[in-house]
């Protein structure tokens, strides 16, 4: 494991994993993602604090990797799955970063007062678009709301630019370095990328070292891999 640890922070793909540490493609794939899996318990350590840049990020939903039985199943699929499915996306000064799939092809109010709620203190600063569901969070969960329209600069300090250019970085990673990944994925996806950025360096061995910290510290983390292996698509 160690092995493909190394292969993974170097930014080797699947099969160059695979063939690197002696594997099948079909392994290489499970022992990535139970990896990944193990990820999910880093999001617990991060919270924001002041000013925190808040954004909407639509991604193409995705079923990858499925196989269809016939010709019927593919178009009732087709009609049945959405287009695109909600992530939130959030920063701030202290380069704190995290992308939060939810449920719904548009964020709602309740969602986004949910991840506040988790993540940030109520007397911090949330900057956001004028989309309505930022608009509708309440003022008991955050009392500071400043409202960003056409990506400009607000008073010379309220501004997206950091979230929008961290989303857009995001959604290049996944969708010209991996082809883009199925949206029961994405979260793990989204765990690798906030671990790159806030805990890894750009030396493979000391990379290795800190993801196999990570990856052996969450016990839960086979559990975890398991119930997203087993979601059923919509037939």
């Amino acid at each position: 494991m160690l092995d493909y640890i190394r292969c993974m922070v170097a930014g080797k793909s699947l099969r160059g994993c695979a063939k690197e540490v002696g594997i099948s493609l079909p392994t290489s794939f499970a022992w990535r993602h139970k990896i990944l899996a193990a990820l999910q318990s880093f999001e617990d350590n991060i919270n924001f604090f002041g000013v925190v840049e808040m954004d909407e990020l639509l991604m193409d939903y995705s079923e990858k990797g499925r196989i269809y039985k016939n010709a019927e199943e593919l178009k009732r699929a087709r009609k049945q799955k959405p287009k695109k499915v909600a992530v939130l996306a959030a920063t701030d000064r202290a380069g704190n970063l995290l992308f939060k799939k939810f449920d719904g092809k548009k964020l709602s109010p309740e969602q986004i007062e949910q991840f506040l709620k988790a993540k940030m203190p109520k007397d911090g600063v949330m900057c956001s678009s004028n989309k309505k569901a930022f608009k509708k969070v309440r003022r008991n969960v955050i009392k500071h709301k400043e409202v960003v329209t056409n990506h400009r600069q607000k008073r010379g300090i309220y501004s997206l630019s950091t979230v929008k250019k961290k989303a857009s970085e995001f959604t290049n990673w996944i969708y010209f370095k991996f082809r883009g990944v199925a949206t029961k994925y994405l979260q793990n996806y989204i765990m690798w990328y906030v671990v790159m950025g806030k805990y890894l360096t750009g030396k493979t061995v000391s990379n290795t070292g800190r993801m196999l910290n990570l990856a052996s510290s969450d016990r839960w983390a086979w559990y975890r891999y398991r119930e997203l292996v087993n979601i059923t698509y919509v037939n």
